[in-house]
C-alpha cells in the first residue's frame, strides 16, 4: 500500500513501479530456484519410484521426449496439461471439439502421474500426442520448451508451477487455465507466497473456472473480473458419448451377474471410506444375501487393506483383475476392483451407488458419472469439489445423499426393497447431467480467440 501510494504521486512512477515488481518478481524466483536447487534434486529418486519403475516416464519427466518439432507455417501446437486419469478423461471432449476446429493443428497433452500417463497413450486419439509432465527444474523445462515449442499453453488443472511460467512469460507463450478449481483453502496457501504465484494467476490470458465460488477465489488473488469467467467443466460433455451398452454386457458376462441380482458398486472410496463401505455392505447382505458388491479404491494401494480386513473376517471375496485373466466365474458377493480406467463402465452395473471422497474430507469426485447410465448417486456430506453439481442432482432427485455410513445403510436397506422406484430418480440424474453439459464449445472457443490474438501479436515459436 506504502508503494502504491508513492507511484501514484512521484512522476514516472509507473516506471519505478514496474521495475519494482519486476525486481521482487525476479528475487523471488531467484530464491525459489535456490531451494529448489538445494533440496529438489532429493526428490528424483522419489519420482523414480513414483514413475512405478517406467523408464519412458521418468524420462519425459526429465524433458527427454521423443519428438521432432513440426515448424509448418500456420500450424498451431497446443499443449494441455491435466494431471491423471480423472482429468485426461475431462479433457477429452474439449480435445476432440479442438480437433474438429483445428484439425491441422499439433496437440500434445502432459500428464504428471504414470496411471494417468498409461490411461492416456491407451484412450487418447492417435494424433493427441502424450507426454509426461517436466519435473519444475530450469534444465529440464529447456529441453521440454525445445521439444514441443508450444504457441499456447492450456492448463486442464489448477497446478502453477514457478519455472514453468517463467519460461512461458519469457517467450510470450500465452496460457489459458480451463475447469479451473481452487478452493478457499488453496486461495489461503497461495496467498501465503503471493509474491511468487500472483504474477502467475496475472499471466493467463483467461481462467475458466468451474464455479462462481472457484471464480471468486481467483479474484481474490488478484486477477482483473475481465480475464475470469464461470464456464463449468468439460468432463461432463464426454460422459453420455462414453455410454455403450455393449459394454454393460460384457461386464455382466464377466462377473457373472444376472440381471435379477442387485449390485452395489462404491467408486473412488478414499481412506476410511473404503472399509466403512464394506461394513454396509456386509449389513446389507442380512437384508438381501442374494446382492453382489464392486468396489473400487481411488488409489490402488488402498486394496491390501481392504483385503486384510476382509480376510480377518473370514469373508469371501474375489479380485477383479484375476477373474478376468482366469475367466473364472464370480461366486463371491464381494469384488475388489485392482485396476483403474474402466469405473465409468462398472457404474452402468449397479442398482445402488455409492461415490467416495464424501465421506472423508476429500471433497467429492465425479458424482455425475453414474447420471450418464441413468442412475441416481448416493454420496456423503463432504462435497466442497463438486457443490453445483450436488445442488443440480439433489435439486432434480437426481441424488441421495446422506450424513454418515449408518445414514447410507438405512437408505441402502430401503431402496434394496424397492429398486423399480429408483428408475424415476436415475432418469433425474440423467436430467441433471444435460443441464451441466457443453462446457467443451465454449472453451474451443476461448483457444481459438487466444490463438487469433497470437498470430495477429506475430509472436513467434523460440
Amino acid at each position: 500500500m506504502f508503494l502504491y501510494s508513492i507511484t501514484r504521486t512521484v512522476p514516472g512512477s509507473s516506471f519505478f513501479f514496474k521495475f519494482t515488481k519486476d525486481l521482487l518478481l525476479q528475487t523471488v524466483e531467484y530464491i525459489y530456484n535456490i531451494v529448489l536447487n538445494t533440496v529438489g534434486y532429493g526428490i528424483i529418486p522419489f519420482v523414480w519410484k513414483k514413475s512405478e519403475l517406467d523408464p519412458t516416464f521418468f524420462k519425459g519427466r526429465l524433458g527427454r521426449y521423443e519428438i521432432h518439432a513440426d515448424q509448418q507455417q500456420g500450424r498451431p501446437r497446443i499443449w494441455f496439461h491435466t494431471v491423471s486419469v480423472g482429468e485426461v478423461t475431462g479433457a477429452v471432449p474439449t480435445l476432440c471439439a479442438l480437433h474438429e476446429r483445428l484439425p491441422e493443428s499439433s496437440i500434445f497433452l502432459s500428464t504428471g502421474t504414470p496411471q494417468g500417463y498409461h490411461f492416456a497413450q491407451a484412450q487418447l486419439p492417435r494424433w493427441v500426442r502424450v507426454v509426461p509432465f517436466p519435473l519444475d527444474f530450469p534444465w529440464i523445462l529447456k529441453r521440454t520448451f525445445q521439444s514441443l515449442q508450444p504457441d499456447l499453453y492450456v492448463a486442464m488443472e489448477s497446478e502453477f508451477w514457478p519455472n514453468l511460467f517463467r519460461y512461458l512469460r519469457e517467450r510470450e507463450i500465452p496460457s489459458i487455465l480451463l475447469n479451473g478449481r481452487l478452493s478457499s483453502r488453496s486461495a489461503k496457501r497461495y496467498a501465503l507466497l503471493k509474491s511468487l504465484f500472483f504474477p502467475i494467476f496475472r499471466q493467463f490470458k483467461c481462467l475458466g473456472m468451474h464455479s462462481e465460488e472457484d471464480r471468486q477465489n481467483i479474484l481474490g488473488l488478484g486477477v482483473s473480473k475481465e480475464r475470469t469467467l464461470v464456464l463449468g467443466s468439460s468432463k461432463y460433455d464426454g460422459l453420455l458419448q462414453r455410454v455403450d451398452p455393449s459394454k454393460t454386457s460384457t461386464w455382466r458376462e464377466k462377473l457373472n451377474l444376472p440381471l435379477h441380482l442387485p449390485v452395489v458398486v462404491g467408486g473412488s472410496l478414499r481412506r476410511s471410506e473404503c472399509i466403512q463401505i464394506l461394513e454396509v455392505f456386509q449389513s446389507l447382505l442380512q437384508v438381501e444375501p442374494q446382492a453382489v458388491g464392486i468396489f473400487a479404491p481411488r488409489h490402488l494401494e488402498r486394496i491390501p487393506n481392504m483385503v486384510l480386513w476382509l480376510q480377518e473376517r473370514g469373508i469371501d471375496f474375489q479380485m477383479l483383475s484375476h477373474l478376468e485373466k482366469t475367466r473364472e466365474k464370480r461366486r463371491a458377493s464381494i469384488v475388489l476392483v485392482d485396476r483403474i480406467g474402466i469405473l465409468f463402465e462398472l457404474y452402468s452395473l449397479g442398482d445402488l451407488i455409492f461415490c467416495g471422497g464424501t465421506l472423508e474430507p476429500i471433497g467429492g469426485h465425479n458424482i455425475l458419472e453414474p447420471a450418464a447410465w441413468r442412475k441416481p448417486v448416493f454420496y456423503g456430506p463432504c462435497l466442497q469439489k463438486v457443490l453445483d453439481e450436488h445442488s443440480i442432482l439433489h435439486s432434480l432427485q437426481g441424488s441421495f445423499p446422506v450424513r454418515d455410513k449408518h445414514e447410507l445403510l438405512q437408505q441402502w436397506t430401503y431402496w434394496i426393497q424397492h429398486l423399480p422406484a429408483l428408475k424415476v430418480h436415475g432418469e433425474k440424474a440423467k436430467e441433471a447431467l444435460l443441464k451441466m453439459a457443453g462446457v467443451a464449445d465454449r472453451q474451443v472457443e476461448i483457444i481459438m480467440a487466444v490463438l487469433a490474438e497470437r498470430k495477429r501479436s506475430g509472436a513467434s515459436r523460440s
